[in-house]
């Protein structure tokens, strides 16, 4: 599907202050390559990347909770989920999916302290479903299309886990090198870490959509069950937990006619 990019805006939210005033800035930024278009292997197509680059701005080892995280495996990209009958494929939802071509949306990435969702999109037609309620919008069409994407054409056994932190999760050794060693950043003075997110699924339905981090602190805790604050320690090997306001960027990317 042929898509274009109309414009991109990328401008940081300094709030009266300089770009380095914060510790730690959290920047967005478009990049392409190619790739093979998800519903024809043969086909080499340009495929947009959202990169979420993290940056170290002070003299201090750093270490925080993601704003948005995926591990090897997974890409954690839907902005919602929802349940579906047994008599349809992940193949024939993502092709059934609609064209947005002419609406304009906010995709906000901010995520829960309790597990990892944190893209969500308002305006278009999702609000519309929120206010109405019909039977699809575009964050079942986003979300058909990744999981075919994440899954494979076939094997749908495979789902990504949304449960509850627990505390024992948590202790520094887990922290920088265990099973949750990917939700964190880990950053010396100067560096950067940039995770990047196909956004193959924008492309396909096409729109106007504007990335931006809805979340202007980063926390000290994350969530476990009942909703009971689990606090992160202090210090992580050479690492000393960032807490606290941050610098950020939005950034604007048009599929299709508009």
């Amino acid at each position: 599907m042929k898509a274009k990019i109309l414009f991109i805006t990328l401008f940081l939210l300094l709030q009266g202050k300089s770009v380095f005033t914060q510790c730690i800035s959290i920047e967005l930024s478009i990049t392409w390559k190619l790739g093979y278009d998800i519903f024809n292997k043969d086909s080499v197509i340009n495929i947009p990347m959202l990169n979420i680059i993290y940056r170290n701005n002070c003299d201090t080892n750093y270490y925080f909770f993601k704003i948005s995280a995926k591990d090897g495996k997974h890409m954690v990209m839907c902005p919602a989920l929802r349940s579906f009958t047994n008599n349809s494929t992940p193949l024939s939802r993502a092709m059934a999916h609609d064209n947005y071509a002419n609406e304009n949306f906010d995709v906000k990435i901010g995520r829960s302290p309790r597990n990892n969702i944190g893209w969500w999109i308002e305006g278009g037609n999702a609000d519309y479903v929120r206010k109405y309620g019909i039977d699809h919008d575009i964050r079942c069409c986003l979300h058909d299309i990744y999981e075919y994407f994440n899954f494979g054409r076939y094997d749908t056994s495979e789902r990504l886990k949304h449960g509850y932190f627990q505390p024992s999760l948590f202790t520094p050794e887990n922290i920088l090198s265990g099973s949750v060693q990917y939700q964190f950043v880990f950053l010396k003075p100067g560096e950067t870490h940039i995770d990047t997110y196909n956004l193959i699924g924008y492309k396909i339905v096409e729109g106007c959509f504007t990335f931006l981090i809805s979340q202007d602190t980063i926390m000290s805790y994350v969530l476990g069950s009942d909703s009971i604050e689990i606090e992160l320690p202090e210090i992580v090997g050479e690492y000393q937990l960032f807490s606290g306001a941050f610098n950020t960027n939005k950034i604007t990317v048009c599929f299709g006619n508009k």
